[in-house]
């Protein structure tokens, strides 16, 4: 339920008549602010309010009978929970996929949270507030890109490029360059080498056209 929710205020002094049934019934009666509580508004998928559902040996089934004390007390005392079906597993309140949800509805009302603080107490403009908003997501999400792409670079490293050695090289030069190569190799001079380096990529380019 909700504090703001009209059909919440108008159940409420039926569920509390209900509840003190609770012992007789051997049951237990309960409620929950969905606004103090986003995470388990989350964790059952609540999507009107009230809702109510009937949990029992970790089976959990959504109530949608009348709304009144004798309602109630026949659902219980009757067994009429046998009747309706039960949450499935994947979408169970326990499951670990709704907790996931949960924490998603909980981040959702923090950031709400935030951003009524950043417009009430520093008065920040609506677009001020969005812009904070857009900037922090395009950085979180650039941060989290660059550690998912070294941890696929960790598990799966690149595979090293098998250099060529210089006869493989050689074999590609034209014939009037070999000669110019085994002068210039026996020199040892480094900056000879970088200009046959060079030179190399070239006439390999200029044979692979």
């Amino acid at each position: 339920y909700a504090p703001w929710c009209p059909a919440c205020k108008a159940l409420q002094p039926v569920w509390e008549d209900f509840s003190s049934w609770s012992e007789d019934l051997d049951i237990r009666v309960g409620q929950v602010d969905v606004t103090t509580a986003p995470g388990l508004s989350g964790r059952f998928m609540v999507t009107a309010l009230p809702t109510i559902f009937h949990v029992l040996d970790g089976e959990f089934r959504q109530y949608r009978g009348s709304r009144d004390k004798d309602a109630f007390i026949s659902f219980v005392e009757e067994k009429k929970w046998k009747q309706v079906e039960a949450v499935p597993g994947w979408k169970s309140p326990a499951s670990i996929q709704m907790s996931v949800v949960s924490y998603f509805f909980k981040l959702s009302q923090v950031l709400r949270t935030v951003h009524n603080t950043l417009m009430e107490e520093y008065g920040l403009p609506t677009w001020g507030s969005y812009l904070i908003f857009a900037v922090a997501t395009i950085f979180i999400g650039a941060l989290l890109g660059l550690m998912l792409v070294c941890v696929i670079d960790l598990i799966y490293p690149p595979k090293p490029v098998p250099g060529r050695s210089s006869v493989q090289l050689k074999e590609k030069l034209a014939p009037e360059d070999e000669q110019w190569w085994d002068t210039v190799a026996s020199q040892g001079d480094p900056a000879a080498h970088l200009t046959v380096c060079v030179t190399l990529v070239l006439s390999e380019a200029a044979i692979n056209f």
